[in-house]
């Protein structure tokens, strides 16, 4: 019998120069060796799409707890607490402390800082190469952009600081390999070890004075009430090696991504100027290049049993390398995967992995690159390559650029000219971009049985204006749930806002938060303020409150009382000690009801509902079965008239269609399927398109979205009865479609 030929190729990844023609090596690989034996490193490499998706989303299968890393990096530099080294149970108690910092919504928050880092480079680029026509965008825009914007959301020095520059020269030392070999030079080893006293100094740093970055979060969380920092922060500290791989991982990654998309847009002149014709393909231009030219090419697991795949048997215990670089071209999953088409339309990569260890930073890297390519294709004109681009030299698994010369284009359009930008990938699709305020608390004082006010001041911007009536998220950080409270202070005062916390034993913990743990001088934050309770303008008003609901109805009444309006408000409760600030409610006189109910019972709804008031709105904040007593008692008001507040959803009822439906995205061109036991939210989140969500249950209106056709089934807590009527919104984490389909805003 013949014996088979041997190859005349090999797959090594070490090799010099081996990225010079990788994609030629993988084709090779997926039609000749889809499994892969290397001697030489003793793994096994899977390059066909399916293959490579199966080790991402089998965790069971293929473990992590080897590292990532074919080199020396997860002995060497990783450390504990290195997310994509671990396995379940630990890394998803390790991710849960930080994954909330990387969310669509959160990071979309970033949107104009991230554009006023890219727009000051690009000043740079300009004034630096219009007098000779040429620029460095891997030197001067790819590699400083993460490296500020990161280093602003982690809490690090800025790009003035000393400290700032050295920790950027030890990351580039700390990639430093022995050519054709796994090991790292003694310069990498000496960079890890400062980058790891650096991180060590500035987490004890925020330990002692805490600042509203996720350092300080880091460093203050903790994992079912153990503390995930050490009291002595070491080199094998778990807090160190997260420190440690988000840090590498957020400056790398994007930095490869940046740099390998402006040189595919140089190579491929015809699809940039498809970008300058329609800016709304940038986000398809940044995942076209992640499927392109990944900046992650492999990825390294260990099997846990024997696997057999095309006939070839990888034993237990065989370390297995997927290679995401080879998958993503893989002609049994793309059409034509060696062109560079932006016509392509949405299709599944592996560019930022999959499962659990899908990349945490990747709404942040989409983010920046996607502005950066808004910004800079003005500036740069028609740009073309200026010489070979010069590799980065990295660890095996990473494809970037240390260089990337171009010759600059007439500029096409000036920064400061208007012109039209496309919606970020990450940024909140919400009609209105809410802002995030960080407030200390100045005052934490009793104000009735298990109610505290606290006064909240700006640490450093003003604090949004607001009216009666309005409430901000209370964001405490990421291991306690934010909740929705009302303003009841004075709206006049731009100094401070006043908020009534009821503590809910048996709530999501945020109360329990401010009740037991929240202290004087503590810096938190505060999203909004948001308004779905104003208070219009009527000759004549009647205010309901139930317990903790009178603190909407504090700034009303006063507002109420200013304009000379005829009011009067019943506020209810259980007990006389736990209803809230009725020593301010007594300079009022008897325009104020006080009926506890231990004393006077239930409030006596039907007398007081009995007969419409002509000019007289109703207000009512309080339980829901208060709310709901009053919305009964009040049907035969004339429309509009009864305006209420609710901190908890409704009760739920049967939805109107018990079965799937489907949504049109117009913006984003998408036709999904809404199934009976999943939200419209969920839907759309899953199929990566921005969202701001924060409740969740339809109290909170922060996922407020347009709808354009269509019949909302309203089942939020928010809308009032016109609002349903008109069905131009819904709240897309609870409402679903009377209609077979609904076409939104999105």
């Amino acid at each position: 019998m013949a014996l088979a030929p041997a190859r005349t190729w090999e797959y090594d990844p070490f090799a010099p120069g081996f990225y010079d023609h990788a994609f030629d090596t993988y084709r090779l690989m997926r039609d000749q060796a889809p499994v892969y034996r290397s001697e030489k490193w003793g793994w096994y490499a899977l390059t066909r799409f399916e293959d490579v998706r199966a080790v991402l989303t089998d965790p069971d299968t293929y473990r992590s707890f080897e590292g990532m890393d074919i080199d020396d990096t997860e002995q060497d530099q990783a450390g504990p607490g290195s997310l994509p080294n671990m396995d379940n149970p630990r890394h998803d108690e390790i991710r849960r402390i930080v994954q909330p910092w990387f969310l669509p919504r959160r990071v979309g928050a970033h949107e104009d800082a991230v554009r006023a880092v890219v727009r000051r480079l690009l000043a740079g680029v300009e004034a630096n190469g219009r007098a000779t026509g040429r620029a460095d965008l891997a030197r001067d825009l790819a590699w400083p952009l993460p490296f500020d914007v990161f280093f602003s959301l982690m809490g690090f020095p800025d790009a003035a600081d000393q400290g700032r520059a050295q920790l950027e020269r030890w990351m580039h030392e700390q990639k430093g390999r022995v050519a054709g070999t796994p090991h790292l030079t003694p310069a990498a080893t000496c960079a890890t070890a400062r980058i790891n006293e650096f991180f060590v100094e500035v987490l004890e740093q925020r330990r002692r004075q805490p600042q509203q970055d996720l350092v300080s979060h880091l460093v203050r969380a903790d994992i079912d009430g153990v503390p995930f920092a050490d009291e002595h922060i070491t080199p094998t500290s778990e807090v160190l090696g997260l420190m440690m791989v988000l840090f590498l991982g957020g400056v790398e990654s994007t930095a490869g991504l940046t740099a390998t998309m402006f040189k595919l847009l140089a190579e491929h002149p015809d699809q940039r100027a498809l970008l300058v014709a329609d800016p709304s393909l940038v986000p398809v231009a940044v995942e076209e290049t992640l499927r392109m030219a990944t900046p992650l090419q492999l990825t390294a697991r260990t099997t846990s049993r024997e696997v057999v795949l095309h006939g070839t048997t990888i034993p237990r215990g065989a370390r297995v390398v997927a290679v995401t670089g080879a998958a993503n071209r893989d002609e049994r999953a793309f059409e034509r995967p060696d062109a560079f088409d932006l016509t392509r339309g949405r299709v599944r990569h592996l560019g930022f992995g999959e499962g659990v260890h899908g990349c945490l930073g990747a709404h942040l890297a989409r983010l920046e690159a996607t502005v950066a390519l808004q910004e800079a294709l003005p500036v740069l004109g028609d740009y073309a390559l200026d010489g070979a681009p010069g590799f980065y030299p990295s660890s095996p698994n990473m494809y970037c650029w240390a260089s990337l010369p171009v010759r600059l284009g007439p500029r096409a359009a000036d920064l400061s000219t208007p012109r039209p930008t496309t919606e970020p990938v990450t940024a909140p699709a919400a009609p209105h971009a809410e802002r995030l305020t960080a407030v200390r608390v100045v005052a934490k004082e009793p104000a009735a049985d298990a109610v505290v006010a606290l006064t909240l001041e700006p640490v450093g911007d003003d604090l949004p204006g607001w009216g009666p009536g309005a409430h901000v998220d209370l964001v405490l950080g990421d291991d306690v749930a934010t909740r929705q409270y009302s303003l009841c202070g004075d709206p006049a005062d731009p100094s401070s806002y006043r908020l009534g916390v009821l503590r809910d034993d048996a709530g999501r913990g945020s109360s329990r938060h401010v009740h037991d743990r929240l202290e004087v001088g503590d810096v938190v934050a505060v999203r909004g303020p948001r308004q779905h309770f104003a208070l219009q303008p009527a000759a004549s008003y009647l205010f309901v409150a139930g317990g903790i609901g009178i603190t909407p109805l504090l700034p009303m009444v006063a507002a109420a009382e200013a304009a000379g309006a005829d009011w009067r408000l019943v506020y209810g409760g259980r007990t006389r000690s736990s209803m809230a600030f009725l020593d301010e409610l007594a300079a009022y006189g008897d325009r104020v009801a006080v009926r506890p109910q231990d004393e006077h019972g239930l409030l006596d709804l039907p007398a007081l509902l009995h007969e419409p008031a002509p000019g007289t709105l109703v207000y009512c904040c309080g339980p829901e079965a208060l709310l709901d007593a009053v919305e009964q008692h009040s049907r035969h008001w004339p429309p509009s008239t009864l305006h209420v507040e609710r901190f908890a959803p409704r009760t739920p009822t049967a939805p109107v269609r018990d079965t799937a439906f489907e949504v049109v995205l117009r913006r984003s061109g998408l036709v999904l399927e809404v199934p009976p036991e999943r939200s419209v939210l969920e839907v759309v989140e899953a199929a990566g398109v921005p969202t701001q969500s924060s409740c969740a249950e339809g109290t909170c209106g922060s996922c407020e979205t347009r709808v354009l056709t269509g019949r909302p089934d309203h089942r939020d807590s928010v809308l009032d009865a016109a609002e349903r009527e008109r069905g131009d919104c819904l709240m897309i984490c609870v409402s679903r479609s009377c209609d077979p389909q609904l076409v939104l805003d999105l």
